[in-house]
């Protein structure tokens, strides 16, 4: 399987949406530079409390995997929350998508703003398609960008379940971005 060496949405995108603050560009450099560490896949939940989430597992509706909430007790206002019913591998990729939602879509300049992805009703959540596909994106950035998954995908001989094993997500994350290379579907 031929693929293509970068994603339309890649890590330098995802460096240019974050604030100047050099600890912040150096945790996400970090992150997706040393993917693994001590033999697996790095620990996102660490990586997001470093940037100032507060991370929480809770029950959620069917369907839902996860959402960004304002909390007033994190270091950065926000709590991520994965649905706990989830595997822990997709668990990983939820934390990632909540975090592309506040990087790419939260406006940070007013602390007292309503969040567009808090949940108030247990029951509706907010859904738009573009920006879920964006998040979707950031979260490949992270997992994948810099060549990552093709120099993976050689190293494991394009064994699917070795794949999700070594980035710590599910399959079909894993099958999803390996279309997305190959055809280079969202290429401009």
């Amino acid at each position: 399987m031929q693929l293509r060496e970068e994603f339309k949405f890649d890590i330098r995108q995802v460096m240019r949406l974050l604030p100047a603050d050099g600890k912040i560009k150096h945790l996400f450099r970090q992150f997706t530079l040393s993917p693994r560490t001590e033999g697996r896949a790095r620990s996102v939940k660490n990586f997001a409390e470093a940037l100032g989430f507060s991370v929480e597992r809770q029950a959620l509706p069917f369907g839902v995997n996860g959402m960004l909430k304002q909390d007033p007790f994190s270091d950065n206002s926000y709590c991520i929350v994965v649905n706990e019913k989830l595997s822990i591998e997709a668990q990983r990729f939820a934390v990632l998508h909540e975090m592309g939602h506040y990087f790419r879509h939260e406006k940070h300049d007013d602390p007292l703003a309503y969040a567009k992805y808090f949940d108030l009703s247990e029951a509706a959540f907010y859904v738009d398609k573009s920006e879920e596909r964006e998040a979707n994106e950031f979260a490949e950035a992270l997992l994948f960008g810099n060549g990552q998954l093709v120099a993976a995908h050689t190293i494991c001989l394009g064994d699917i379940s070795k794949l999700a094993k070594y980035f710590g997500v599910t399959q079909a994350v894993v099958k999803v971005a390996l279309v997305k290379l190959k055809t280079g579907y969202g290429k401009k």
